[in-house]
């Protein structure tokens, strides 16, 4: 038996009581097809199943926009009930979207959201929707969002362009363009490869736009407008049974000021992730977390004061491009754990 589980078992009960548990799942995808690229597909398939899957627990299907918004605020007001919530979106306009996901979406009535890159659109390149597909979906009640207009990588600035001219010419064109051809689109960006930097928040601050990476775990109340969660549903994450754990999950409560800066470099890296933890029905005894390509990593949760103190960092330097650090711990809903990522991006 691993030794955080025993400890947890074997520990007093101390759960941190007052947050709300409410929670927002948000389900990422690409493609929805037979024939694409295996780490962003799913199999039309496999995607009923997932459908299949929410419809079966009960979950409640909510407009990404305004549930955000709405658990954000601490407020209720666009959901019927007091079920779990999920929304569902896509990335890239591809056309198997509209084939294949569509229509079963439009038969159970779910809202969902489309985070569109405007060039390809406007370059007609293949297997992705046309403007007159697109514009189908929205009057079908489909919202639109930004994803910028060439699928930028936005932590690497072009030379002789600052942040701010940066990010007009890929993420504000690209919201003038979307409400100049369908009318009223989400105030909503998907960072493209789900990398942001926090040298980018003021900038979105200062449009109200909403920003949502690809590092898993729920949206809570203390979430960062900016830094918001989806779970990655395709490839290697379709299976049913993991998903299942996902739908369920709550966002472990942590005040979103103190989100870590993503960008790693050599001398930083492995990086080293400490925050306060704020209260929840949840033992903090029995939080683990857990480094891309690593597993269980080394967990400290310290008292400090009236408060607890979460230490983690991975044992050796994380390799690729990209990785996170997953914490996790238990809640005493049955079935339902609390989750935290950390992204990081390393240069």
């Amino acid at each position: 038996m691993h030794s955080r589980l025993i400890s947890l078992l074997l520990a007093p009960v101390c759960l941190l009581l007052s947050l709300s548990t409410q929670a927002l799942v948000v389900l990422q995808y690409h493609h929805v097809d037979d024939v694409s690229p295996q780490s962003t597909t799913i199999s039309p398939a496999k995607f009923l199943e997932h459908m299949q899957l929410i419809e079966d627990l009960g979950l409640e299907v909510v407009d990404l926009e305004s549930a955000t918004r709405d658990i954000l605020s601490g407020n209720s007001q666009h959901t019927q009930s007091d079920k779990p919530k999920v929304a569902i979106s896509f990335d890239d306009a591809y056309a198997s979207i509209f084939k294949n996901a569509y229509p079963e979406l439009k038969r159970r009535n779910w809202p969902f959201t489309v985070f569109v890159n405007t060039r390809p659109v406007n370059q007609g390149n293949r297997g992705i929707m046309s403007w007159e597909q697109i514009k189908q979906l929205v009057d079908d009640g489909v919202v639109i969002a930004n994803h910028s207009v060439t699928h930028a990588h936005l932590p690497t600035i072009p030379e002789g362009l600052t942040l701010a001219q940066w990010l007009d010419q890929e993420i504000l064109a690209t919201q003038i363009e979307l409400e100049k051809r369908l009318g009223k689109v989400g105030n909503m960006l998907a960072y493209p490869y789900g990398e942001f930097t926090l040298a980018m928040i003021p900038w979105l601050e200062k449009h109200n736009m909403l920003a949502y990476g690809q590092q898993s775990g729920p949206i809570g109340e203390t979430s960062h407008p900016q830094a918001l969660s989806r779970f990655p549903a395709a490839g290697v994450y379709a299976d049913v049974k993991s998903l299942k754990t996902k739908l369920l999950s709550l966002a472990l409560p942590i005040e979103k000021s103190q989100l870590h800066d993503p960008i790693v470099l050599p001398e930083n890296n492995p990086p080293a992730f400490k925050v306060d933890l704020l209260k929840a029905d949840y033992n903090p005894a029995g939080i683990q977390c857990f480094a891309s390509s690593q597993g269980a990593i080394d967990t400290k949760v310290e008292k400090i004061n009236a408060g607890y103190v979460l230490t983690t960092q991975a044992p050796k330097a994380m390799n690729g491009a990209r990785g996170r650090y997953n914490c996790t711990v238990m809640s005493s809903q049955k079935g339902r754990f609390y989750w935290y990522s950390q992204p990081w991006q390393f240069f």
